[in-house]
């Protein structure tokens, strides 16, 4: 039997070094050439020869990434990330890098991996990884991650809710780098005021979009932020999942009435905020829901920026953090995983990833580096000034799949009342 189970770990492990071998990238930094030593015998009076220094032993860290980013492009170009390993590589010339690209999150993704592997082949772990908010506290809480420095490592610039992100009770567990938020962008010309609150929308004749019926039947950021801003709770006293439903009613009667009135687009059209941002610049809807990284990223802009509406026009946004993690425990290679988490981290090639991964940057210093204008960026600088990110996956996923049902039974169901929809949510809440 202990033979059986002795095979069994061996195979399971070997699966594991097939997956993880895939799509597998590697910058290597070029080596010094070999000096060469004299060839003639020195005379007995002359001193000893030099002795050649040993060049230092080469270190091949293992870098773990998301799919959002790559070594190559589509066409085979080398992207922005790639390019930066290879300088970095360059002026390291005793580390190299080998980069594994891996899926974001959920089964087979970088979290998942990194907690199948550590018990059964740590081997095959890698030196570094990058993990968003929730897999990074998860990784935290598990001890697969090594605490890292903050004092001169992390910019003195980043935005509160990153540096809280990466940080428990005592120490910092990741280094902030890609910020994922929703922003909305409305038609000026519908009206003079911004319409920042619900009121303000339904008065302003606005027509929205936002990913209503999402394939995931979890609410959008947008549902669950316009919830949270307007001092929505989702924790109750004993840390359990909750929802108010005076607050739930006010929500569902804000975008019933949208819906009544033909205001609100619904259809399996609009899965995400990039469908929303294609069809309001084709002239649908005067409101829309936009990844504020596609936004700010695209040379053409139409529209005008806000935050997503709140019961009283209160600034809110819902972050999505992605940060790099240190996972070996060998000394000389956490030294130099250090060294390239800081290289990376600089606010010149933050501000470039985050360009090319359609994000924002998740410090001022890096956002100011992009060619935006002083407006915009006070626009950017204050949303993340008060971003918060999600809760915890164990009251995340139960509150937006309750919120979503309540709002989907409004939709769907004839003579549904946003009380009637919210004692529904509350229902599977509960279940």
């Amino acid at each position: 039997m202990k033979h059986i189970k002795s095979e069994m770990k061996n195979w399971f492990s070997w699966i594991i070094l097939t997956i993880l071998l895939v799509g597998c990238q590697t910058v290597a930094s070029p080596t010094a050439p070999p000096l060469s030593l004299p060839t003639t015998s020195p005379l007995p009076t002359s001193p000893p020869p030099a002795t050649a220094t040993p060049a230092p032993e080469l270190i091949t860290l293992t870098l773990w990434a998301p799919d959002f980013l790559s070594a190559y492009t589509a066409e085979g170009d080398s992207t922005v990330f790639n390019e930066q390993l290879e300088t970095f590589a360059r002026q390291h010339r005793d580390i190299q890098v080998e980069l594994l690209i891996k899926k974001a999150t959920g089964a087979g993704g970088l979290y998942n991996l990194l907690s199948t592997a550590a018990p059964v082949a740590p081997q095959l772990l890698p030196d570094l990884l990058m993990l968003n908010e929730s897999d990074l506290r998860a990784a935290a809480e598990s001890h697969l991650l090594q605490p890292a420095p903050t004092a001169g490592f992390v910019s003195t610039t980043t935005f509160p809710f990153a540096t809280q992100a990466t940080r428990n009770l005592t120490h910092s567990y990741g280094l902030p780098l890609l910020v994922d938020v929703e922003q909305l962008v409305y038609n000026p010309r519908v009206s003079v005021h911004t319409p920042l609150s619900w009121t303000a929308v339904l008065s302003g004749r606005y027509s929205l979009l936002f990913p209503a019926t999402p394939p995931t039947e979890l609410a959008d950021d947008f549902l669950l932020a316009a919830y949270l801003g307007s001092d929505g709770a989702v924790l109750d006293e004993d840390g359990a999942p909750t929802l108010e439903r005076a607050r739930l009613e006010e929500l569902y009667a804000f975008l019933a009435a949208l819906h009544t009135e033909g205001r609100l687009r619904v259809d399996l059209e609009l899965q995400n905020t990039s469908d929303c941002w294609a069809a309001y610049q084709q002239g649908q809807g005067t409101l829309s829901v936009v990844s504020a990284g596609e936004y700010w990223n695209t040379s053409s802009r139409i529209g005008s920026p806000m935050w997503i509406p709140t019961l009283e026009g209160e600034p809110f946004a819902l972050a999505h953090l992605w940060s790099l993690a240190l996972v070996t425990e060998e000394p000389r290679r956490q030294a130099a995983a250090l060294e390239l988490m800081a290289w990376l981290a600089a606010p010149q090639r933050t501000a470039e990833l985050a360009t090319e991964a359609w994000m924002l940057p998740s410090n001022l210093a890096a956002l100011e580096m992009w060619p935006l204008t002083p407006d915009d960026v006070t626009f950017i600088a204050e949303l993340l000034a008060v971003a918060e990110t999600p809760p915890g996956e164990n009251i995340n996923r139960p509150v937006r799949r309750a919120l979503q049902a309540g709002w989907e039974m409004l939709l769907e169901v004839p003579a549904t009342t946003p009380e009637i929809a919210a004692a529904h949510a509350l229902t599977v809440l509960r279940k």
